[in-house]
């Protein structure tokens, strides 16, 4: 069998992936996707690579598992991975299979003791995510036996009998919650000296369960990696969504590749911070993308899923591949169970690859031009985190609220935790601390020094003022008001901005950037206290908002907010070597590979308005003008256009250059040599 090695690569850029979580009434598996059916409509897409059906979380398989523990549908007439396989060996594709791991209902029902235990006296409860309200039990604790008597031998049993690639690992992280068995209960006590774990994630120990939870977690992903490393070389493990942007801190889990499937309508957003975070962690990555979407919810039966428009794919793909990420593309035949693909939806993803593939020598391999860095801190989350799931309880509002309010000031920003940013500091002319006021003593020491040798930092949060001092800050403690809207300036005009905790302080050395106001009057009611201050300390300056601005953005997106951020990031950092006038739907992206440089403009409209029950992006309209300015101590030799057809001109003087384009209409690249 051929061996593709590390797939991630020129070769392996633009995925399919296809699963049906196979259930125990399945009948019709694999009865159309013969190696004559299934090879022509891989041609008609032409992906790079694909994944398969395997195993999903109702824990029945679509092959003739011979492992003791697997449970296959009883009246399963044919092996539908036997007849992938065949197809994608006479294409020369990689195959993967996509395998649901800590969520099995099956190996639940034969084996309560595998399963996660609720707290004693409590019921079981529901998980959120794919298949909101399935009940805990299905669920396995990832200290049981499953992994070494089902999961771990399935595995290897698909590598030898197979000969697949790897394994996308679905139902793993954001389905893990905390488990009360014997087995975790006396691993805790071990491990932190408490006697009980808490069962209410207000108790002041919940923080510590949570991450034993996870740290027992990435264990049994080691023991799986381990497994399918030794048993052949070059067979890939990617656990989805594990080190991800909701998931930060070094990536020490022996993974090959990091990927996760993207929200199934509303992911842009999504994948604007996942890009911006995936591309710091030092590993090959992509993000899934569903071909289809619905208005409701996942369960909603009055509202059928409908094939994405491919213009929707290729506006959430631009931003990752802008990133050097890959893309691959979640579809199943229109929810045909016996492995059609549906001619016209393959062909409308062979577009949307076109698009992809048209990409990648620019984008991929290149590295970011350091602008703005947002600390997404390991610390804080993992100190702060109210709730039990591994994934959808790990707070990133602000973090997403600042990506988003500098991104539409036109600002490059790459979002770090401190893992990676403590290494790179001084890369960035600007750093930006958006209400991480639980970050290490190590991040608080280093952007001190970081300031203090010439740096700008903007700090967010009532709280940070405790981990910074008056010192820093250059304001005095103040007191807390709780659960608040003030008016803050903006654009001529003022915002209310509300916050669970503002703090009223009052400059000692720093200078006030905006009055506070109790209503919008710009010159009455107003509080003695600013709304934003700008201190000197060393060589450098910090700014400070005592406020939840960040949190606020993520929440409502006022446009007057994100003027309110803008004007203090120029008051923080005057003349910044890059300027970039352009609609706020543009997402600028800065990155280079030897000696290009490579402004990647990304724009994130609609033509039609979305609502909340029509999330699609449809009719795409061109937006512009775009006018950029930047340093540039010599003439470039050439300046040209990428991806899109456009009317471009640019002119260099004394050191600056001047490059405007009309219109772009989703994803378009300015290439300065």
């Amino acid at each position: 069998m051929k061996q593709y090695g590390q797939w991630h690569g020129p070769k392996y850029y633009f995925g399919l992936h296809y699963d049906l979580h196979a259930g125990e009434s399945d009948t019709e598996l694999g009865l159309r996707c013969s190696e004559r059916e299934l090879a022509p409509m891989l041609r008609l897409m032409n992906p790079d690579f694909v994944q398969t059906d395997c195993k999903g979380h109702p824990g029945y398989t679509s092959w003739f598992s011979r492992t003791p523990d697997a449970s296959v549908p009883p009246k399963l007439k044919k092996d539908a991975l036997k007849q992938w396989r065949a197809a994608t060996k006479k294409l020369g594709l990689p195959l993967h299979c996509h395998y649901s791991g800590i969520w099995d209902r099956a190996a639940a029902v034969k084996h309560p003791e595998w399963r996660v235990a609720p707290a004693e006296g409590k019921s079981a409860g529901a998980t959120r995510g794919q298949n909101a309200g399935a009940p805990f039990v299905e669920k396995m604790c990832p200290r049981s036996s499953y992994l070494e008597h089902l999961m771990i031998p399935q595995l290897l049993e698909l590598i030898e009998c197979y000969g697949v690639d790897g394994f996308w690992i679905d139902g793993d992280m954001w389905a893990v919650e905390p488990c009360y068995c014997e087995r975790c209960r006396e691993a805790f006590t071990k491990s932190t000296g408490i006697a009980e774990p808490p069962i209410d994630p207000e108790d002041s120990n919940w923080p510590m369960w949570w991450n034993f939870t996870r740290e027992s977690f990435e264990t049994y992903v080691t023991r799986y990696c381990d497994a399918v490393h030794a048993r052949k070389k070059g067979v890939l493990v990617c656990s989805n969504w594990l080190q991800t942007f909701r998931d930060p801190g070094e990536p020490k889990v022996p993974t090959d590749w990091i990927s996760g499937d993207n929200t199934f309508v509303w992911g842009l957003d999504a994948s604007r911070c996942e890009a911006r975070f995936l591309s710091t962690r030092r590993k090959p990555w992509d993000i899934m993308l569903w071909a289809f979407y619905r208005s409701g919810e996942m369960r909603d039966k009055a509202s059928p899923w409908c094939f994405k428009p491919p213009q929707m794919l290729m506006q959430e793909a631009a931003v990752l591949l802008s990133f050097g990420g890959g893309v691959q593309v979640y579809e199943n035949g229109g929810g045909l169970r016996d492995g059609r693909l549906a001619p016209w939806r393959m062909e409308r993803l062979a577009e949307v690859g076109r698009f992809v593939k048209k990409r990648r020598a620019l984008c991929q391999g290149t590295e970011t031009i350091p602008q703005i860095a947002v600390l997404h801190s390991e610390c804080h989350t993992r100190r702060t985190v109210r709730g039990p799931n591994l994934m959808h309880d790990v707070d990133v509002a602000p973090v997403q609220g600042a990506a988003f309010a500098l991104l539409e000031n036109h600002y490059g920003v790459d979002i770090l935790d401190e893992w990676a940013l403590l290494t790179r500091l001084s890369e960035f002319p600007l750093v930006a601390a958006p209400e991480r006021e639980e970050m290490s003593e190590e991040m608080v020491a280093a952007l001190k020094d970081y300031v203090r040798g010439g740096g700008r930092l903007l700090v967010t949060g009532a709280d940070s003022f405790e981990r910074f001092g008056p010192a820093f800050l250059g304001v005095s403690k103040g007191r807390i008001v709780e659960n608040a809207a003030y008016h803050v300036p903006a654009a001529s005009g003022s915002v209310p901005l509300f916050s669970a905790r503002w703090r009223l302080v009052r400059p000692s050395q720093a200078k006030s950037l905006a009055p506070l106001g109790r209503s919008p009057l710009l010159d009455d009611e107003l509080l003695p206290n600013p709304a934003a201050t700008l201190n000197r300390f060393g060589r450098g300056r910090v700014a400070y908002v005592p406020a939840d601005v960040f949190r606020d953005f993520n929440r409502n997106r006022y446009p007057l907010t994100r003027s309110f951020v803008g004007d203090i990031v120029r008051a923080l950092w005057g003349g910044r070597d890059f300027q970039c006038d352009a609609p706020a739907c543009v997402d600028v992206v800065l990155r280079r590979r030897g000696g290009k440089k490579i402004i990647h403009l990304v724009n994130r409209s609609s033509g039609i308005p979305n609502a909340p029950n029509n999330g699609v992006v449809d009719e795409i309209p061109r937006v512009g003008p775009i006018r950029i300015v930047a340093r540039s101590p010599q003439r470039p030799r050439r300046v040209t256009l990428a991806f899109e057809k456009g009317d471009l001109s640019w002119k260099w003087a004394s050191g600056r250059l001047a490059v405007s384009l009309a219109t772009v209409h989703i994803h378009v690249a300015i290439v300065l040599e």
